[in-house]
Protein backbone atom coordinates (compact mmCIF):
# COMPACT_ATOMS: atom_id res chain seq x y z
CA UNK A 1 0.00 0.00 0.00
CA UNK A 2 1.36 3.54 -0.92
CA UNK A 3 1.48 6.03 2.22
CA UNK A 4 0.95 9.29 2.96
CA UNK A 5 -1.32 10.19 0.38
CA UNK A 6 -4.70 11.90 0.40
CA UNK A 7 -7.58 10.19 -1.07
CA UNK A 8 -9.46 12.00 -3.51
CA UNK A 9 -13.10 13.11 -1.97
CA UNK A 10 -13.64 12.92 -5.80
CA UNK A 11 -12.85 9.44 -5.87
CA UNK A 12 -14.54 8.34 -3.23
CA UNK A 13 -17.75 10.04 -4.67
CA UNK A 14 -17.45 7.91 -7.68
CA UNK A 15 -16.89 4.84 -5.27
CA UNK A 16 -20.27 5.58 -3.30
CA UNK A 17 -22.00 6.28 -6.39
CA UNK A 18 -21.48 3.33 -8.47
CA UNK A 19 -22.22 1.20 -5.24
CA UNK A 20 -25.53 2.98 -5.21
CA UNK A 21 -26.10 3.04 -8.83
CA UNK A 22 -25.08 -0.94 -9.02
CA UNK A 23 -23.55 0.30 -12.33
CA UNK A 24 -20.29 2.40 -13.60
CA UNK A 25 -22.22 3.58 -16.59
CA UNK A 26 -25.17 5.04 -14.62
CA UNK A 27 -23.06 6.64 -11.94
CA UNK A 28 -20.95 8.12 -14.65
CA UNK A 29 -24.08 9.52 -15.82
CA UNK A 30 -25.19 10.89 -12.64
CA UNK A 31 -21.52 12.30 -11.48
CA UNK A 32 -21.52 13.94 -15.52
CA UNK A 33 -17.94 12.09 -15.89
CA UNK A 34 -17.50 9.52 -18.86
CA UNK A 35 -17.42 6.18 -18.06
CA UNK A 36 -13.47 5.71 -18.22
CA UNK A 37 -13.00 8.84 -16.07
CA UNK A 38 -14.24 7.12 -13.14
CA UNK A 39 -12.69 3.18 -14.05
CA UNK A 40 -9.59 5.65 -13.79
CA UNK A 41 -10.90 7.09 -10.68
CA UNK A 42 -11.76 3.79 -9.29
CA UNK A 43 -8.67 1.74 -9.98
CA UNK A 44 -6.60 4.74 -8.76
CA UNK A 45 -8.47 4.83 -5.43
CA UNK A 46 -7.41 0.78 -5.32
CA UNK A 47 -3.84 1.38 -6.10
CA UNK A 48 -3.61 3.88 -3.18
CA UNK A 49 -5.45 1.60 -1.09
CA UNK A 50 -3.76 -1.68 -2.25
CA UNK A 51 -6.52 -3.46 -2.54
CA UNK A 52 -9.74 -4.66 -4.13
CA UNK A 53 -12.75 -2.85 -3.44
CA UNK A 54 -15.32 -3.70 -6.15
CA UNK A 55 -15.83 -7.31 -8.18
CA UNK A 56 -17.49 -7.38 -11.71
CA UNK A 57 -19.38 -9.92 -12.68
CA UNK A 58 -21.49 -10.70 -15.60
CA UNK A 59 -24.72 -8.99 -14.08
CA UNK A 60 -23.39 -6.50 -11.52
CA UNK A 61 -21.19 -4.77 -9.31
CA UNK A 62 -20.21 -6.09 -5.66
CA UNK A 63 -18.09 -4.98 -2.94
CA UNK A 64 -15.22 -6.91 -1.83
CA UNK A 65 -15.29 -6.94 1.91
CA UNK A 66 -12.46 -4.22 1.77
CA UNK A 67 -14.66 -2.21 -0.21
CA UNK A 68 -17.55 -2.64 2.08
CA UNK A 69 -15.23 -0.80 4.78
CA UNK A 70 -14.28 1.42 2.58
CA UNK A 71 -17.85 2.68 1.13
CA UNK A 72 -18.75 2.94 5.06
CA UNK A 73 -15.85 5.32 5.63
CA UNK A 74 -16.24 7.37 2.31
CA UNK A 75 -19.61 8.20 3.04
CA UNK A 76 -18.14 9.30 6.43
CA UNK A 77 -16.21 11.31 4.65
CA UNK A 78 -18.44 12.90 1.82
CA UNK A 79 -21.08 13.49 5.12
CA UNK A 80 -18.20 15.56 6.69
CA UNK A 81 -16.91 16.97 3.82
CA UNK A 82 -20.80 18.34 3.24
CA UNK A 83 -21.27 19.75 6.18
CA UNK A 84 -18.18 21.83 6.48
CA UNK A 85 -19.25 23.54 3.32
CA UNK A 86 -22.44 24.04 4.38
CA UNK A 87 -21.62 26.00 8.13
CA UNK A 88 -19.41 27.75 5.89
CA UNK A 89 -21.94 28.68 3.15
CA UNK A 90 -24.74 28.66 5.54
CA UNK A 91 -25.12 32.58 5.74
CA UNK A 92 -25.31 32.81 1.74
CA UNK A 93 -28.23 30.07 2.09
CA UNK A 94 -31.67 31.47 2.04
CA UNK A 95 -34.75 31.52 0.32
CA UNK A 96 -37.54 28.85 -0.04
CA UNK A 97 -37.48 25.37 -0.27
CA UNK A 98 -40.68 22.79 -1.24
CA UNK A 99 -40.25 19.19 -0.66
CA UNK A 100 -43.01 16.83 -1.21
CA UNK A 101 -42.85 13.23 0.55
CA UNK A 102 -45.79 10.77 0.97
CA UNK A 103 -47.39 10.96 4.21
CA UNK A 104 -45.52 7.04 5.38
CA UNK A 105 -42.26 8.35 4.38
CA UNK A 106 -41.29 10.93 6.84
CA UNK A 107 -39.22 8.00 8.57
CA UNK A 108 -36.50 8.91 6.32
CA UNK A 109 -36.36 13.00 7.04
CA UNK A 110 -36.45 13.68 10.33
CA UNK A 111 -32.98 13.84 10.35
CA UNK A 112 -32.05 15.47 7.45
CA UNK A 113 -34.85 17.96 7.65
CA UNK A 114 -33.86 18.97 11.49
CA UNK A 115 -29.91 19.42 10.26
CA UNK A 116 -31.09 21.06 7.30
CA UNK A 117 -32.85 23.61 9.80
CA UNK A 118 -29.88 23.79 12.09
CA UNK A 119 -27.93 24.71 9.41
CA UNK A 120 -29.59 26.98 7.17
CA UNK A 121 -31.64 28.95 9.39
CA UNK A 122 -32.29 31.17 6.94
CA UNK A 123 -34.15 29.35 4.25
CA UNK A 124 -37.88 28.40 4.54
CA UNK A 125 -38.91 25.25 4.35
CA UNK A 126 -42.53 23.95 3.24
CA UNK A 127 -43.68 20.22 3.23
CA UNK A 128 -46.12 18.83 0.98
CA UNK A 129 -47.45 15.15 1.54
CA UNK A 130 -49.36 13.34 -1.12
CA UNK A 131 -49.37 9.99 -3.21
CA UNK A 132 -46.13 9.72 -4.85
CA UNK A 133 -47.10 9.63 -8.52
CA UNK A 134 -48.93 13.05 -7.53
CA UNK A 135 -45.53 14.47 -5.87
CA UNK A 136 -44.00 13.57 -9.35
CA UNK A 137 -46.73 15.77 -11.30
CA UNK A 138 -45.96 18.76 -8.94
CA UNK A 139 -42.23 18.74 -9.34
CA UNK A 140 -42.48 18.34 -12.94
CA UNK A 141 -44.64 21.42 -13.33
CA UNK A 142 -42.86 23.23 -10.77
CA UNK A 143 -44.55 23.42 -8.03
CA UNK A 144 -42.23 21.51 -6.25
CA UNK A 145 -38.37 21.68 -5.75
CA UNK A 146 -37.64 18.31 -4.91
CA UNK A 147 -40.03 15.01 -4.15
CA UNK A 148 -38.74 12.01 -2.43
CA UNK A 149 -41.15 9.37 -3.99
CA UNK A 150 -41.55 5.64 -4.25
CA UNK A 151 -40.65 5.15 -8.46
CA UNK A 152 -43.79 4.45 -10.18
CA UNK A 153 -44.47 2.10 -13.10
CA UNK A 154 -46.52 5.09 -14.58
CA UNK A 155 -44.04 8.01 -13.47
CA UNK A 156 -40.55 6.83 -13.93
CA UNK A 157 -37.23 8.85 -13.36
CA UNK A 158 -35.56 10.49 -10.67
CA UNK A 159 -32.30 9.27 -8.90
CA UNK A 160 -32.42 6.31 -6.88
CA UNK A 161 -31.63 7.13 -3.15
CA UNK A 162 -32.31 3.56 -2.07
CA UNK A 163 -34.40 0.33 -2.68
CA UNK A 164 -36.16 -1.44 -0.23
CA UNK A 165 -37.69 -5.15 0.15
CA UNK A 166 -41.49 -5.07 -0.22
CA UNK A 167 -43.07 -7.72 2.58
CA UNK A 168 -46.48 -8.81 3.60
CA UNK A 169 -47.76 -7.27 6.78
CA UNK A 170 -50.59 -8.86 9.00
CA UNK A 171 -51.78 -8.46 12.98
CA UNK A 172 -49.31 -10.49 15.27
CA UNK A 173 -50.60 -14.08 15.13
CA UNK A 174 -54.02 -12.73 12.85
CA UNK A 175 -55.99 -14.91 10.62
CA UNK A 176 -56.43 -12.56 7.58
CA UNK A 177 -53.42 -14.62 5.18
CA UNK A 178 -55.82 -18.04 5.32
CA UNK A 179 -59.01 -16.31 4.19
CA UNK A 180 -59.58 -18.07 0.52
CA UNK A 181 -60.36 -14.36 -0.54
CA UNK A 182 -57.61 -12.86 1.13
CA UNK A 183 -58.64 -9.19 2.36
CA UNK A 184 -56.11 -6.31 1.53
CA UNK A 185 -55.88 -2.91 3.07
CA UNK A 186 -54.20 -0.96 0.33
CA UNK A 187 -53.56 2.72 -1.56
CA UNK A 188 -55.93 3.40 -4.14
CA UNK A 189 -55.81 1.83 -7.59
CA UNK A 190 -53.67 3.65 -10.36
CA UNK A 191 -51.59 5.57 -7.56
CA UNK A 192 -49.40 2.95 -5.64
CA UNK A 193 -46.39 0.80 -6.93
CA UNK A 194 -46.96 -1.30 -3.71
CA UNK A 195 -50.49 -1.83 -4.70
CA UNK A 196 -50.10 -2.85 -8.74
CA UNK A 197 -46.57 -5.30 -7.24
CA UNK A 198 -48.77 -7.04 -4.62
CA UNK A 199 -52.04 -7.69 -7.26
CA UNK A 200 -50.14 -8.43 -10.45
CA UNK A 201 -48.61 -11.47 -8.16
CA UNK A 202 -51.57 -12.90 -6.14
CA UNK A 203 -52.99 -13.16 -9.83
CA UNK A 204 -49.99 -14.53 -11.21
CA UNK A 205 -50.28 -17.48 -8.13
CA UNK A 206 -53.88 -17.75 -8.98
CA UNK A 207 -55.07 -16.46 -5.24
CA UNK A 208 -58.03 -14.33 -5.12
CA UNK A 209 -57.95 -11.46 -3.36
CA UNK A 210 -60.46 -8.05 -2.60
CA UNK A 211 -59.66 -4.78 -1.96
CA UNK A 212 -61.14 -4.95 2.15
CA UNK A 213 -60.08 -1.50 2.71
CA UNK A 214 -58.60 1.74 0.67
CA UNK A 215 -56.61 4.76 2.02
CA UNK A 216 -54.25 7.61 0.71
CA UNK A 217 -52.11 6.68 3.60
CA UNK A 218 -50.78 3.40 5.88
CA UNK A 219 -51.58 5.07 9.22
CA UNK A 220 -55.19 4.55 7.85
CA UNK A 221 -54.46 1.08 6.46
CA UNK A 222 -52.51 -0.17 9.37
CA UNK A 223 -55.71 -0.10 11.96
CA UNK A 224 -57.99 -3.02 10.17
CA UNK A 225 -54.96 -4.72 9.67
CA UNK A 226 -53.46 -4.43 13.53
CA UNK A 227 -56.49 -5.94 14.09
CA UNK A 228 -56.68 -9.06 11.86
CA UNK A 229 -59.11 -7.79 9.40
CA UNK A 230 -56.76 -7.58 6.82
CA UNK A 231 -53.30 -7.47 5.75
CA UNK A 232 -51.28 -4.89 3.60
CA UNK A 233 -47.52 -4.57 2.01
CA UNK A 234 -45.24 -2.07 3.19
CA UNK A 235 -41.36 -1.35 3.26
CA UNK A 236 -39.72 -2.78 6.91
CA UNK A 237 -39.18 0.57 8.36
CA UNK A 238 -43.33 1.47 7.99
CA UNK A 239 -43.84 -1.80 10.26
CA UNK A 240 -44.94 -0.92 14.03
CA UNK A 241 -45.19 -3.17 17.06
CA UNK A 242 -48.80 -3.79 16.56
CA UNK A 243 -47.92 -5.28 13.44
CA UNK A 244 -45.82 -8.59 12.18
CA UNK A 245 -44.23 -8.99 8.68
CA UNK A 246 -45.59 -12.36 7.74
CA UNK A 247 -43.44 -14.95 5.95
CA UNK A 248 -44.48 -15.89 2.58
CA UNK A 249 -43.76 -19.32 2.34
CA UNK A 250 -45.59 -20.20 5.38
CA UNK A 251 -48.52 -17.70 4.71
CA UNK A 252 -48.93 -19.01 1.13
CA UNK A 253 -48.15 -15.87 -0.34
CA UNK A 254 -46.14 -15.14 -3.42
CA UNK A 255 -42.80 -13.51 -2.78
CA UNK A 256 -42.67 -9.18 -3.17
CA UNK A 257 -39.99 -7.15 -5.13
CA UNK A 258 -38.08 -4.55 -4.17
CA UNK A 259 -38.83 -0.90 -5.09
CA UNK A 260 -36.90 1.93 -5.30
CA UNK A 261 -37.25 5.19 -3.42
CA UNK A 262 -35.98 8.04 -5.46
CA UNK A 263 -35.62 12.13 -6.02
CA UNK A 264 -37.28 13.86 -8.28
CA UNK A 265 -35.70 17.45 -9.02
CA UNK A 266 -37.65 20.76 -10.35
CA UNK A 267 -36.64 21.06 -14.35
CA UNK A 268 -36.13 24.48 -13.48
CA UNK A 269 -33.49 26.84 -11.71
CA UNK A 270 -32.31 25.12 -8.78
CA UNK A 271 -31.43 27.47 -5.72
CA UNK A 272 -28.59 27.09 -3.34
CA UNK A 273 -30.94 26.30 -0.84
CA UNK A 274 -32.65 23.82 -2.30
CA UNK A 275 -29.22 22.08 -3.54
CA UNK A 276 -28.21 22.08 -0.06
CA UNK A 277 -31.93 20.72 0.79
CA UNK A 278 -31.09 18.11 -1.96
CA UNK A 279 -27.19 16.98 -1.00
CA UNK A 280 -28.31 16.40 2.83
CA UNK A 281 -31.28 13.87 1.72
CA UNK A 282 -28.90 11.69 -0.64
CA UNK A 283 -26.39 11.85 2.01
CA UNK A 284 -28.83 10.99 4.67
CA UNK A 285 -31.34 8.81 2.81
CA UNK A 286 -28.69 6.97 0.11
CA UNK A 287 -26.56 4.75 2.64
CA UNK A 288 -29.45 2.22 3.11
CA UNK A 289 -29.42 1.41 -0.49
CA UNK A 290 -29.22 -2.38 -0.46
Amino acid sequence: MMRNQTLDLAALQSLVTVVDCDSVTTAAARLNYSQSAVSMQLRRLETQLGTPLLTRTSRRIELTPAGVEAVGTAREMLRQNAELQAKLSARDVGGRVRLGIPADFTTYLPRPLARFAELYPRAQLEVRTELSAVLVERVRAGELDLAIVTRQTNSPGGSRLRREPLVWVGAPGGAAHQYETLPLAMYPKGYCEFRSAATARLDAAGRAWRAAYESQTFAALSSPVGVGLAITLAIPSMVDKHMAILDPAACNLPELPKVDIAVHRSPGRTSKAVACLDELITTEVAPGTT
